[in-house]
């Protein structure tokens, strides 16, 4: 699925004039304007996307710190990452307007939050904690495996269940697909809509200028 014509995904990259236009420039040649909007707070990454000046989506990329969101609910799984002396970082605060319905403007999206979490944090292990109904998304789309039950999140008052993926799953699925639309067909996920590998060197120089 593309974007509806006429209709551009533009973020604006706050961090680093040199970033800015970056995913514009790679993408013009495909019929669209794409742009990323990142934004560093402490502990925390925020990816805004935008269509038409319209904010449809946010990402976060949230680094442990020992006050995890992830580890109220699922201490056990996260102290266990812990103690083996894993890098956590946590996907959150996810939302998409239903109309953003195109496989490559979301693979877009979600490489740059893995580039983020794996490369610019070094983190070794990504977790999700996500309504059941929404888990089959991301195991099928991104590769995530559930690591535990389901129990009900007090902080929003629904139930939850906890995703997880290790970097070297994220680093092959990249290798073996990204770049790759033309394969979309045998593998459904987002993966074949991820940059191509010989573009990561790029992204994370002008990430890490932000």
């Amino acid at each position: 699925m593309e974007l509806v014509e006429g209709i551009s995904l533009t973020c604006k990259i706050r961090l680093s004039r040199s970033g800015k236009g970056l995913l514009s420039r790679m993408y013009a040649s495909k019929g669209y304007a794409l742009d990323t909007s990142l934004t560093h707070l402490q502990n925390r990454s925020s990816l805004v996307v935008q269509i038409n000046g319209q904010t449809m989506g946010t990402l976060s990329v949230g680094v442990d710190n020992g006050d995890f969101a992830a580890g109220e609910l699922y201490p056990e799984f996260i102290n266990g990452l812990r103690e083996k002396g894993a890098v956590i970082c946590e996907f959150g605060q996810l939302a998409f307007d239903p109309n953003v319905r195109s496989k490559r403007v979301m693979g877009a999206i979600f490489h740059i939050a893995a580039l983020v979490a794996l490369r610019l944090r070094g983190a070794t292990d990504i977790v999700i904690e996500v309504n059941p109904k929404h888990a089959s998304f991301y195991q099928r789309m991104l590769g995530f495996v559930q690591v535990g039950s389901e129990r009900v999140c007090e902080r929003v008052g629904a139930p939850a269940i906890l995703l997880h993926i290790e970097a070297p799953t994220v680093f092959a699925q990249i290798k073996k697909f990204g770049g790759h639309p033309e394969l979309a067909s045998q593998e459904r996920s987002f993966y074949p809509y991820f940059f191509h590998p010989k573009d990561e060197d790029g992204l994370v120089r002008r990430l890490r200028g932000y």
